[in-house]
This record gives C-alpha cells, structure tokens and sequence, in this order.
C-alpha cells in the first residue's frame, strides 16, 4: 500500500509539474505574446516582453516580434544575386523597363497588435500585404517618370514613394493601422545598358562641346587682351608724342616772347 501510494504521489508531482510549466509562458525583448484560448477560439491577453506570465494549462501563445524589420527588394543584374525579393520591375513613362532596388524599414505597432493578428493568424502580412503594395506604389509612380528622369529627379521619386507607400499602407484595412514604416531608401533605378550606353556618350558630346566652346572663347579672350594692349601702346605713344610737340611748341613761344623779335628767331 505504501509503494502504491507512493507511486501515486510520483505521478500526481509529475502531472503537477507539467501543468505548472504549461501554465508558465515567456516573452523575450522587443516580442509581443498572443494568448489563445483553443476552447472559445478567442484571444484572451497579449503580453509585452521581456517577462515571464501565466496562462491556462490549454491556453497557447504566438510570439512576435515588435523590432524594426527591413523589407529588401533587390537584383544583382551581373551576378544574379538577389535579397529577400527580387528588383521591381516597372516601366517608365517612355515605355523602358528598369529594375528598381528598395528597401522598406518597418515595425508593428505592439498597441494594435492583436486585430492585425486576427486577420493574418499565420503572420504573412509582409508577403501578403506589404510586398504587394510596394510593388504597386513603385510601379505607379515611376509610370510617370521618363526613364532621363529617373535619373534627374531621383531625390523627388524617392520623396513621393515614401509619402505614397505610407499613405497606402495606412489604408490598407487589412493591416488595422498596425503597420508603421520606419523609412524607406531607394537604392538604385537600373537602366537597360543600350539606353546608359546612349546616355553616357551623349554627356561625353557635351563635355567635348563645352570644353571646345571654352577654349574658343579663351582664345579670343587672349586675342582681345593683345589687341588691347596694343592699342594702349599706340595711344600711350600717340600721347608721348603730342606731349613733346607741346612743350616744343611752348619753348618756341617763350623764346619769341622774350626776344621779341620773331623775324631773327624764325631765322635761327
């Protein structure tokens, strides 16, 4: 009876025991715990890290994470190499197809948390929503872009992705307002290599024209410059010599005016 009772109390601690870390439940920094009662199919609590709680022995949890999360689209066209997604590809207003890299900084905020899990219980929200409006914010506003001025008006086209991707994802109904963008960095627009081929030469026309039109106009600079000189040179002497024509002729009419005797001076 002893060894029975015994057993019995080894079996009762073991069950207890596994109840009581059942019913334990932790959440690391920068995490948010879902509780989920299986019986009613409802959400019963959310927890914010870091900390231990309690639960129900039957009452589950998902964690997830409240972190700053980077969303990278990407293609190395020579190597192939890619990040999480590949490059968007868009086609500009004059109908080019260019390979667009972004990257998207993004967080959930922990306050409105729990609807965004109620409508995406398998976590996707960035597959299922935030990648495709990317996508289609991206696609939109380079549309109106010449593909010259994706290169002329980067900053402006990264602006107005930004403001629209963030307004999009606000009214995405979906995500329940639970999605806040960080920041977003356009990282490069890559051109079809015939189109920067063609680009690249016409900037060098222009550099042989600007730099044949500077030294046309420092040649005539300098042969101005000449010409000016000499011209001062001229009058400089022009001048000398007027100045000692005058003084000749005022010596003269010194002399006659002391002589007085213009007939003898002039034969002199």
């Amino acid at each position: 009876i002893f060894g029975a009772l015994i057993g019995v109390l080894i079996i009762l601690i073991i069950i207890g025991s596994v109840l009581g870390f059942s019913m334990v439940g932790m959440v690391g920094v920068s995490e948010v715990a879902i509780i989920v009662d299986p019986l009613t199919g409802h959400i019963v609590g959310k927890v914010a890290g870091p900390r231990y709680f309690i639960k129900m022995p039957w009452q589950y949890y998902v964690k997830i994470s409240v972190s700053i999360e980077s969303l990278d689209m990407w293609t190395d066209l020579k190597t192939r190499q890619r990040g999480e997604w590949p490059a968007i590809i868009c086609l500009t207003k004059d109908g080019l197809e260019v390979y667009v890299d972004i990257t998207v900084r993004w967080r959930v905020d922990p306050d409105k948390l729990t609807q965004l899990y109620v409508n995406y219980p398998d976590l996707n929200w960035e597959n299922k929503a935030l990648v495709p409006l990317l996508r289609e914010t991206v696609r939109n506003i380079i549309s109106n872009y010449t593909a010259i001025e994706t290169i002329e008006k980067r900053a402006e086209i990264s602006q107005k992705i930004t403001e629209s991707y963030i307004v999009s994802v606000k009214s995405e109904k979906s995500l329940a307002g639970a999605i806040i963008v960080e920041g977003i960095d356009l990282r490069n627009i890559e051109l079809p290599s015939n189109f920067k081929n063609a680009v690249e030469q016409k900037l060098a026309e222009q550099q042989q024209k600007i730099a044949a039109e500077f030294r046309r106009e420092r040649v005539l600079i300098e042969a101005n410059a000449t010409a000016t000189s000499k011209i001062l040179q001229a009058l400089g002497e022009a001048k000398a010599k007027l100045i000692a024509a005058n003084a000749t002729a005022e010596s003269i009419r010194r002399i006659l005016g002391v002589s007085g005797n213009n007939t003898d001076i002039a034969e002199i």
